[in-house]
């Protein structure tokens, strides 16, 4: 009998997160699960072993706004499952609120793709492939929002002209999927598949709740037009499948779809400009 395979999921107590995780709970993976609550990681982890009496469920506590303590989580990963084949880097924020993480970054950059950018570096000795044929897979979330992105400068990513989900969070997502496209043929050196998934416009907490970032007429529309996450979630698992989209790295993935990159994620002089931010930033 094959061992189970292991997914490390950031985020898993929240809308998406939660139905991604409870997915690949129902499909046997050991699950390592990252997330800033240290209470309602316990919680998640009780829910799963009642709902699947033989899940293997490590709880994780982490901000993934604070370098220091992605760097901490990494190494308590690492200690307890040397052997990693999937990252689905799914926590993310939005909000239209000025927030400054503990190393004085804007929480939209730092949340959504510092931290993605750092947890995918720190893991990589784990997430090596073994050969050609059994790659692992990074999973980073992309928006929609990114359509209305027609350039980026790296010097507002940390400063933006505006927040919310047309402003920071537009442009955090744009910076995530570029880092996509430029960490593709590095990370296949390691036989490491990376793609950047958008499910699509999904009803959750951040969405329909009480989250400040959507502009109130979508806040009002999303429930009556956003689908579940539940049904989200089986996109977000199948993109991670090294062997689904013909094995394909460093794509988009729009609602089910393999969609091409937009111009600006395959600029090479951008893309290289932005993985040195990101290296000089994490210090």
């Amino acid at each position: 009998m094959a061992a189970a395979k292991t997914a490390v999921i950031t985020g898993s107590t929240g809308g998406i997160g939660g139905a991604v995780t409870d997915v690949l709970a129902s499909q046997g993976w050991k699950l390592v699960l990252v997330n800033r609550s240290a209470s309602k990681g316990a919680d998640q982890q009780d829910a799963l072993k009642k709902a699947y009496p033989d899940v293997d469920v490590t709880p994780i506590s982490a901000d993934l706004s604070d370098i220091q303590q992605i760097r901490s989580a990494a190494s308590e990963i690492i200690s307890a499952t040397p052997k990693i084949d999937a990252l689905l880097n799914i926590s993310g924020v939005l909000t239209s609120s000025e927030v400054k993480s503990a190393q004085g970054f804007e929480i939209h950059y730092a949340i959504n793709v510092i931290a993605n950018y750092l947890m995918t570096t720190l893991l990589r000795p784990a997430l090596t492939g073994s050969s050609p044929d059994e790659k692992s897979m990074v999973v980073t979330m992309s928006s929609s929002a990114i359509k209305g992105v027609r350039s980026l400068d790296l010097d507002k990513l940390n400063n933006p002209p505006s927040l919310g989900l047309f402003g920071a969070y537009a442009t955090s997502k744009m910076a995530l999927t570029i880092m996509c496209a430029a960490l593709a043929d590095d990370l296949l050196k390691d036989n490491i598949l990376i793609r950047a998934v958008d499910p699509g416009a999904t009803a959750t907490p951040m969405t329909t709740g009480s989250g400040d970032g959507m502009p109130g007429f979508l806040r009002f529309l999303a429930p009556l037009l956003f689908s579940k996450p539940d049904k989200q979630a089986k996109k977000i698992a199948f993109a991670a499948d090294p062997a689904s989209y013909d094995g394909r790295t460093g794509v988009l993935v729009m609602e089910g779809k393999e969609r091409p990159m937009p111009k600006i994620a395959q600029d090479p002089e951008l893309q290289k400009a932005l993985l040195a931010k990101l290296s000089s930033d994490v210090g």
